[in-house]
């Protein structure tokens, strides 16, 4: 009997959670962490197989340091395949970032003005892009779960169909469904789960992903102060102009998080 009023307690309790107010809060502690990322540097390692009739044809793996130089985000290739750059690939990765350096020392104030008021601007786009997630879907609490160690909300979306996107980018949200992990703590998404319900088109019909794409995210607490991607899957078949078919697998883990200054010398970085 005791055990039955514990089940149907906890049945309340999670029928009296907003589904969509979770979400929308967790969206707004994502945009609080986005803008604190901009003061870390982190390496990112991407693995990318690509499959033909069942065979392997292709496996490349990079490691880039991301960090913010001059206002914007900046991608240094560290290692090639789980090994360090070679002498050479070292040497062209710090010219890259010698010429950049050149080119803003260069930049007047009106230019500099323009470059980042452009870049403001795609990211007022991503963040629109987001902010349409409670727009777009119907959410359902689907019970409860432990992520990372916390406790955690699940709650599933399905495309809303009186959506109407305001912009081109959140027309493909109508073409997925998805699984948000929500911290019961505070609300932080720890992971999210996508799946493709149908054929998804990019690039004027030039690239499409098929049915049944898998996408997921895992997040991390950093510093103990924002949270930030630990891993990232991708999972597709998809034909390129519509002639070559493929299957493509991509993980990218991030880690090695600290605060940089872009003031400060760039070391090099060992991989993982």
């Amino acid at each position: 009997m005791v055990m039955r009023w514990v089940f149907l307690l906890t049945g309340l309790i999670v029928c009296a959670q907003d589904p969509r107010a979770l979400i929308e809060k967790s969206l707004q502690r994502d945009q609080r962490d986005d803008e604190l990322a901009r003061q870390y540097a982190y390496l990112e390692t991407s693995a990318e197989q690509e499959w033909n009739g069942g065979q392997r044809t292709k496996t490349k793996t990079e490691t880039h340091e991301i960090m913010s130089l001059y206002g914007q985000p900046y991608r240094r290739l560290v290692a090639k395949d789980g090994k360090p750059l070679t002498a050479s690939e070292a040497r062209k990765e710090q010219e890259k970032i010698d010429k950049l350096a050149a080119e803003r020392s260069r930049e007047t104030p009106a230019q500099t003005e323009r470059r980042l008021a452009k870049y403001a601007e795609e990211r007022r786009k991503q963040r629109a892009f987001l902010s349409a997630i409670p727009r777009a879907y119907t959410f359902q609490m689907a019970g409860e779960a432990t992520v990372g160690g916390r406790a955690a909300w699940v709650i599933d979306a399905t495309p809303n169909g009186s959506f109407q996107a305001r912009e081109a980018r959140e027309k493909i949200l109508t073409k997925f469904k998805g699984r948000f992990y929500v911290a019961k703590q505070d609300a932080t998404l720890l992971k999210l789960e996508a799946e493709a319900m149908d054929t998804v088109s990019f690039g004027l019909v030039l690239a499409r992903l098929d049915k049944g794409a898998r996408f997921s995210l895992e997040k991390t607490r950093v510093n103990d102060e924002l949270w930030m991607p630990l891993k990232i899957k991708v999972d597709f078949e998809a034909r390129l102009a519509l002639l070559k078919k493929l299957r493509v697998d991509v993980q990218i883990d991030y880690g090695n998080f600290r605060k940089f200054q872009t003031e400060s010398r760039i070391l090099s970085v060992s991989t993982p």
